[in-house]
Parts: C-alpha cells; sequence; structure tokens
C-alpha cells in the first residue's frame, strides 16, 4: 500500500465521518480491499482514543467546577451564619440598652 493511497483513504473518511466508515465495515463494503479495510479499522481507532480523550477532559472539567461550586457554597453558608450571629449579636446589645 503505498503511503498516497492511505492518506487518499484518510482524507475520504474524514468527509465520510465516522458513523458512514463503521457502517461500511460493517457492511463489508471494503471486504475486497484488505488495505481499505485495515485503513479505516486504524483510522477509526484513532477517532476513538481522541472522542475518549474529549470525554475525559469534559468530565475533569465538570469535576473541577462541581469542586468550585460545592467550596462556593460553604464560603456562602459561613458567610450566612457569621451574619445571623452579628444579627443576634446586635439584637441583644440593643436590648439591653
Amino acid at each position: 500500500m503505498a503511503a498516497t493511497d492511505k492518506a487518499a483513504w484518510r482524507a475520504q473518511f474524514e468527509k465520510l465521518g465516522v458513523e458512514v466508515v463503521r457502517m461500511y465495515l460493517t457492511q463489508d463494503n471494503y471486504g475486497g480491499n484488505p488495505p481499505l479495510q485495515t485503513a479505516a479499522i486504524e483510522w477509526l481507532a484513532e477517532k476513538n482514543t481522541e472522542a475518549h480523550s474529549r470525554s475525559e477532559s469534559s468530565q475533569a472539567l465538570q469535576m473541577r467546577i462541581a469542586l468550585s461550586a460545592k467550596r462556593a457554597a460553604w464560603v456562602a453558608a459561613i458567610a450566612a451564619i457569621i451574619a445571623a450571629i452579628a444579627a443576634i449579636i446586635t439584637i441583644v446589645v440593643e436590648l439591653q440598652k
């Protein structure tokens, strides 16, 4: 298989997209050309790896956002408690006058 063939096939796979290439493989449309079939499988494996990496990155970002929100909620709760204590102290001081 020539490198130019492989590059041309990969360009065609990009145009077709993952779902179409996967469908072609399941329907054995590449069966008469084992190098093309192998190239399609390799390309799909790369796309799956890329998708998995994107998913992991997204999950990591979501986790950081959730932890940040949790910290913000704790800060808000502590501020509310401090405000309530300050209000109680103010009321007690005013009542003692």
